[in-house]
């Protein structure tokens, strides 16, 4: 589920050439040997036109619930646009790749998402990312809301990431850790915008973050994967907070046809500021099983401690089903039923979502 698998040149709607001249190569070359002049080669690898790999994504939800439209937790019941996406991704050049993102958001105007340059073979086995991207924060936080295994992501870290997960920027670094056990040990570092955790924006105060990874193979045909997220900058309540997300990923596949995948993640905040609500916790646990490739069958148990006031535990229950038509287009039926905080009424709703992804995107998982 949180897999990286990237599918490269199945969409080319444009070809934009950054060379300023109309005349050919060669004819250059000779024009120029015969003035006298040094002619410089191409560099091998290099593209001499912007032909980039666009992909577009989209996800569409119907909902049915419980609460009155007095409720502030009411959500529209007619049909809706959730979100959209343009993505124009290059490789600049064997060692260099960029990329530029649109969102479309269902309330707001278009952003921009992304626009980062990644430098992806630097020494000693490191890489480097540079300008405005999704920063890497536990299992989900690198998936767009299209992409994630449930309808929406769970309150236990969406309260505290946006329910969009996290963007900002700034400067990625990440490298592999030497060890003497050889395990395969990775680190993330991040240096972002201080309003990256819904800090002010006016503030000078940068966030940081970092992420600790280890994988390996399980089994003969599984995999597991385990690490802690670390976060320290401005909050919205305008003073700082510290969030801690440990993760631990189990994937077992007793057949091709037939794979079970585990995620639990949990968040431990401190908000300063607050005074005994200074220090909130949450969790949640998924299960998926994948069956015949083209279905899945999941449960969520999401239980959270409420960010702002009113305060207090929520425990959330999601069972779904979802039907891969193929590997980037898919429906779901999820029903949700969260309980009551303070003098509100418990939540049931039922969502209808089909999400689709084109070109250069993630496959959806």
């Amino acid at each position: 589920m949180n897999t990286t698998k990237f599918r490269y040149g199945s969409i080319i709607v444009g070809c934009f050439v950054l060379s300023c001249s109309a005349v050919s190569a060669d004819t250059a070359s000779g024009e120029a040997a015969d003035s006298g002049h040094i002619v410089v080669p191409a560099i091998p690898g290099v593209p001499k036109m912007f032909l980039p790999d666009i992909g577009i994504a989209g996800d569409f939800a119907f909902e049915r619930q419980n609460l009155q439209k007095t409720d502030p937790r009411y959500e529209s019941e007619q049909p809706r646009i959730r979100d959209g996406q343009v993505v124009f991704f290059e490789p600049i050049d064997p060692y260099t790749n960029a990329q530029f993102t649109i969102d479309l958001p269902e309330n707001g105007a278009a952003n921009i998402e992304e626009a980062w340059i990644y430098f992806n073979k630097l020494p000693g086995n490191t890489s480097v990312r540079a300008g405005r991207f999704l920063p890497r924060f536990g299992l989900l936080d690198l998936m767009n809301t299209f992409q994630l295994p449930m309808v929406d992501r769970p309150n236990a870290i969406a309260d505290y990431l946006t329910p969009d997960g996290l963007t900002s920027t700034g400067l990625e670094f990440n490298a592999y850790v030497p060890n003497p056990w050889d395990w395969n040990l990775k680190l993330n570092l991040n240096a972002v915008r201080g309003d990256a955790l819904n800090g002010p924006r006016d503030t000078t105060d940068l966030t940081y973050l970092a992420t600790l990874d280890y994988s390996r193979d399980l089994f003969s045909s599984g995999s597991f994967e385990s690490g802690v997220s670390v976060a320290q900058g401005p909050s919205p309540l305008g003073q700082s907070e510290t969030l801690e997300e440990p993760y631990v990923q189990f994937q077992y596949a007793p057949t091709q046809r037939k794979i079970w995948t585990w995620n639990t993640e949990a968040m431990l905040a401190q908000r300063r500021g607050l005074g005994a609500d200074d220090n909130k916790n949450g969790a949640y646990t998924f299960l998926d099983y994948n069956f015949n490739l083209r279905y899945h069958v999941g449960f969520l148990l999401d239980l959270a401690d409420q960010a702002v006031a009113p305060y207090g535990k929520q425990l959330s229950l999601g069972p779904n089903a979802t039907w891969f038509l193929s590997d980037n287009t898919r429906l779901r039926c999820q029903y949700t039923h969260t309980t009551a905080l303070g003098s509100e009424k418990p939540e049931e709703k039922v969502t209808l979502q089909a999400t689709f992804s084109l070109g250069n995107l993630k496959q959806l998982d």
